[in-house]
């Protein structure tokens, strides 16, 4: 439960919030759906994934990203997410990214150069700063759910249709 008091109704914490701070927490979304829009979505929602278990946001687990299932996630793999170092449902390019993302979670600042030129080995210089930002937007979101006690959200496609440049202008004109 938040800890913000007399929020209007909503679905969720978060929508609750969204309601009652919208230009805070739209930009939020957006930044959420300017890390979805260029990253690979497998990728991503692993490390959305392993993000939240690490931060212990189980709200995170509940959802699973539309765009990550269609390019062909297994919820096997999903639900494996936690033994990824060891299980042989993972790539090398997977376990290349949780094990920057775990530590990421931890310390960003000590993300080794190993641990950058690994990821960087299997999706490139450019593909590999693309998934560090989308890291980056993602613990971002996760962390200020978490300090503002916003347990519930609606899932990473809703926070990506929300953050589309196209929802915030028909926002602004309604």
């Amino acid at each position: 439960m938040t800890w913000f008091d007399d929020l209007p109704e909503g679905p969720t914490e978060w929508d609750r919030m969204h309601a009652a701070h919208p230009e805070a927490l739209s930009a939020m979304a957006r930044l959420y759906f300017a890390a979805w829009e260029d990253s690979d979505p497998v990728l991503l929602e692993l490390a959305r994934l392993r993000m939240a278990t690490l931060l212990r946001f189980d709200d995170e687990h509940r959802h699973r990203s539309r765009a990550a299932r269609e390019a062909g996630l297994s919820e096997e793999k999903a639900a494996a997410v936690g033994s990824w170092p060891t299980s042989p449902l993972f790539s090398d390019a997977e376990r290349s990214c949780l094990a920057l993302v775990e530590q990421f979670a931890l310390d960003a600042s000590a993300v080794t150069d190993e641990q950058v030129s690994a990821v960087a080995a299997h999706l490139g210089d450019d593909g590999c700063y693309v998934f560090v930002e989308a890291v980056s937007a993602i613990e971002t979101f996760q962390r200020a759910c978490l300090t503002m006690g916003i347990t519930t959200t609606p899932g990473v496609d809703r926070l990506v249709e929300l953050g589309h440049p196209r929802s915030t202008e028909q926002e602004e004109t309604s």
